[in-house]
C-alpha cells in the first residue's frame, strides 16, 4: 500500500505516485464523502454524481486518492460510488461542474472556508440567489451591496450578483482578501 506523508492534506501537491503507477479515472454516481485522510472522518463535504476524479494511487481502507480537474487539487474520495471510466476530455470535465449546485460548488472550491461561508449565505440570503435588501440594494447568495460587488473580480467582469456561482467565487475572493467582518451575521457572532 502506498504511505503517504502523515498530514498529506487534499490541499497540499500529492506525495507522488508509487513506481510504476498508471494514473485512471472514475466518475461519481452516487454523492460520495471527500476525505482529508486516507482515514479517519475530516472530510471537506461530499462530491456529487457526474464528477470526473483521476485517481493517482491504488486505494487505501476503501478510498482513492484523486485529482479534481475543476479545483486542482488532490483529496481522498470513498470508492464505493465511483465508477472506472476512459478519460475525458477537457469539454466533459467542463460539463460535469453543472451537476454542481451552489452550496456544492461552495464546498468544491473552497473547502477550508466553506463551513463558516455556508453560515454565512444562509443567514444572509437564505441561499436565495434572487434576494435583494430593498434598504441596502445588497444582492444575491453573500448580499454584497453595490460598491463591493463592483470592487470583486466578478463585478470587474461585468458578472452580476444574482448569478449564484459567481457570488460565491466573490464571496470566497472577498473572504480570503478582507476577511469575515464584511458580513453582518458574522459580526453578529452567528457564524464563528
Amino acid at each position: 500500500m502506498l504511505a503517504l506523508p502523515s498530514g498529506a492534506f487534499a490541499w497540499e501537491r500529492p506525495a507522488g505516485s508509487p513506481p510504476g503507477w498508471h494514473s485512471s479515472w472514475v466518475q461519481t454516481v452516487d454523492q460520495v464523502v471527500v476525505f482529508v485522510h486516507a482515514d479517519g472522518d475530516l472530510s471537506f463535504g461530499q462530491a456529487p454524481p457526474g464528477l470526473f476524479f483521476r485517481v493517482d494511487a491504488p486505494a487505501q481502507n476503501g478510498r482513492l486518492w484523486v485529482y479534481d480537474p475543476l479545483v486542482d487539487a488532490w483529496a481522498w474520495i470513498a470508492a464505493a460510488g465511483t465508477e472506472a471510466v476512459a478519460a475525458p476530455t477537457e469539454d466533459q470535465v467542463t460539463a460535469s461542474a453543472q451537476v454542481l449546485g451552489p452550496r456544492e460548488y461552495l464546498y468544491a472550491q473552497a473547502p477550508d472556508l466553506a463551513p463558516r461561508l455556508d453560515c454565512i449565505i444562509s443567514g444572509e440570503s437564505g441561499w436565495e440567489p434572487s434576494r435583494q435588501n430593498a434598504r441596502t440594494r445588497a444582492a444575491g447568495l453573500a448580499q454584497f451591496v453595490p460598491s463591493t460587488w463592483a470592487a470583486t473580480p466578478e463585478g470587474e467582469q461585468g458578472l452580476s450578483p444574482f448569478e449564484a456561482l459567481a457570488n460565491i467565487d466573490a464571496a470566497i475572493w472577498l473572504a480570503r482578501t478582507r476577511g469575515w467582518t464584511q458580513w453582518q451575521v458574522y459580526i453578529e457572532g452567528s457564524c464563528r
